[in-house]
C-alpha cells in the first residue's frame, strides 16, 4: 500500500516494549544474541532503523513488479528482499500464526540490469531502501491486525528512525488481498512450504483438504478472480466525468476537472502509493460527493465523482487518478469506476481503469464508502 510500499509487501512487526528481547533458546544454541536483536522503539513512538544483522534471519522472498512489466511506471518498481526474524518465523511455521511481537524487514534493491551472460532477465543493482512493519497489540491496538508500517527512505544516507505510515496508507490493501492476517504469504513458497508436510515443508498442520489450507486457497484464488474478472470500462453514470478512456483522457488534458466546485486548496502528501508514496496530491470533487461527505454518508449516491492531481516533488503535474460511481450499490468496489493515469501525455496507458480495479478499492476499503478524502476538504 508505500511509501512504494507492495501492492505485495508483507507486514513487519515489533513487540510493545521499546526493545525486543532475544530468546533463552539463541543463546543455548551458541548464537550471538545481538545479532538477534530486534529493533527498537524511541519514547516518542519512533522506530530505530535495524541493524544489517537482519540479513543473517530467515529469508523468505524478493517480489518484483518492475516499470517494464508495468508501463508507464509501477509502484513498487524495485526488488524488495524480505527477512523475517527466526523466532518469529518458527512461531509460524509451528502455529500458522504471527506472533505479537513479529518483525519482518524489507530492503529495496534496484533493478541494476535487464541482460547478463545468461540472458535476458531482471538482476539486482544497488540497495536503495529499507522498510519494516509492526504487529504490537499494545502499541498498536487501534490499527487494523495490530499491525503498523514503516519506511527509513529510498535513498542513501537511511533515515535513522521513521514514524508509522497512515492506517490507510498500507493496511487497506494488505485487508483486502493478504492471504494470511494481513501477510501475503501467498507469494513466498518458503512460507507457503513452512506451513505444508511433506518433501517442500518442514511441519505443520496446513495440508490440502484442511480448513486452514481452504481458507488460504480460497482467499488467493478470490483475489485472482477478482484480478480476473472483466471490468466495466464504459459505464455511463450520471454527471460530467466519461467514464471510457479516451474521451477520460482528453477530459483531463483539457483540466475540465479544475470547473468542479470543491476543490483541495493546494497539493499535500499522498497517503497512498499514487506515482510514488507521499509525493503531493490535490482532489476536486461534484457536488453529489462533498455534499455526500458533509451529511456523513455511509454510503455516496451514483454519481459521485473525484479527480486526483498527482505531482513530482518539485511541483510538476505528473497524472491524475479518478473515482466515480457508477451504481447505487458499491458491490465490494465494484459500483466504483476506478482510472489512473501516470502520465500527462496525451492517450498514455492507464496503470489502471473499469469498475472493480482491486488494486484501487482495496487501499480505498477503508474509506466512508472508498472515499479516502479528509472532510472538510484541507
Amino acid at each position: 500500500m508505500t511509501s512504494r510500499l507492495v501492492i505485495g509487501l508483507l507486514a513487519f512487526s515489533l513487540a510493545a516494549t521499546t526493545g525486543c528481547a532475544t530468546n533463552d533458546q539463541d543463546v543455548a544454541s551458541g548464537q550471538d544474541p545481538s545479532r538477534l536483536a530486534k529493533p527498537t522503539f524511541n519514547a516518542d513512538g519512533t522506530l530505530n532503523r535495524p541493524s544489517q544483522d537482519y540479513r543473517e534471519w530467515i529469508y523468505v522472498g524478493t517480489p518484483l513488479t518492475p516499470n517494464s512489466l508495468n508501463p508507464p511506471a509501477a509502484p513498487f518498481p524495485d526488488f524488495h528482499n524480505v527477512y523475517i526474524h527466526p523466532a518469529d518465523y518458527e512461531h509460524y511455521r509451528e502455529t500458522g500464526e504471527w506472533q505479537d511481537g513479529t518483525v519482518l524487514i524489507k530492503e529495496l534493491v534496484t533493478v541494476g540490469s535487464e541482460q547478463a551472460v545468461s540472458g535476458k532477465g531482471f538482476f539486482m543493482g544497488d540497495f536503495i531502501g529499507l522498510e519494516a512493519t509492526i504487529k504490537d497489540a499494545q502499541r498498536f491496538a487501534d490499527e487494523p491486525g495490530n499491525w503498523a508500517y514503516f519506511s527509513f527512505g529510498h535513498e542513501y544516507p537511511l533515515a535513522e528512525t521513521a514514524e508509522p505510515f497512515p492506517a490507510a496508507a498500507c493496511n487497506a490493501c494488505h485487508l483486502a488481498s493478504a492471504a494470511d492476517d494481513f501477510v501475503f504469504t501467498q507469494y513466498y513458497p518458503i512460507l507457503r512450504a513452512a506451513r505444508s508436510p511433506g518433501p517442500q515443508g518442514v511441519g505443520g498442520s496446513m495440508a490440502s483438504g484442511s480448513e486452514a489450507f481452504d481458507d488460504i486457497e480460497d482467499a488467493m484464488m478470490g483475489a485472482l478472480v477478482a484480478a480476473m474478472e472483466p471490468t466495466v470500462a464504459n459505464v455511463t453514470a450520471p454527471g460530467a466525468v466519461p467514464t471510457a478512456d479516451g474521451p477520460l483522457n482528453t477530459y483531463l488534458q483539457a483540466g475540465n476537472y479544475t470547473q468542479m466546485p470543491y476543490s483541495e486548496s493546494g497539493r499535500h502528501a499522498s497517503a497512498g502509493p499514487h506515482t510514488t508514496f507521499g509525493l503531493p496530491v490535490r482532489v476536486f470533487m461534484n457536488a453529489v460527493l462533498e455534499s455526500s461527505l458533509r451529511a456523513g454518508n455511509a454510503s455516496h449516491p451514483m454519481g459521485s465523482e473525484a479527480v486526483k492531481e498527482m505531482y513530482s516533488a518539485d511541483g510538476t503535474l505528473e497524472g491524475w487518478a479518478v473515482m466515480v460511481k457508477t451504481n447505487a450499490d458499491s458491490d465490494g468496489g465494484k459500483g466504483w469506476f476506478w482510472y489512473e493515469v501516470a502520465s500527462v501525455e496525451p492517450n498514455a496507458a492507464p496503470v489502471a481503469s473499469g469498475n472493480g480495479v482491486p488494486l484501487c478499492f482495496g487501499c480505498h476499503s477503508t474509506g466512508a464508502d472508498y472515499v479516502l478524502s479528509d472532510y472538510p476538504l484541507r
